[in-house]
């Protein structure tokens, strides 16, 4: 597997995990602001954990793609 494939698979998953828990479970305050401050004022913390969870989730699909697809390209 090449290395850049398996550090971002990596840094994919790590943003998953750390973004998942803090910002759409535990829903840290500082995590919603931040969101809430990016895309919109009026925003209530249920729908910014809910954007938190949904890109966990596209970003954790990404990642497992990458190590898959680094995987089988350079399974030599």
């Amino acid at each position: 597997m090449a290395i850049g494939f398996l550090l971002g698979g990596i840094a994919c998953v790590l943003y998953a995990v750390l973004v998942g828990y803090f910002g759409g479970i535990k829903k840290s305050p500082g995590l919603l602001k931040f969101v809430k401050m990016k895309l919109g004022k009026g925003m209530e913390d249920d729908k910014a954990a809910k954007i938190c969870l949904i890109m966990a989730i596209i970003v954790l699909a990404v990642g497992i793609f990458l190590f898959i697809y680094g995987g089988v390209t350079y399974a030599g």
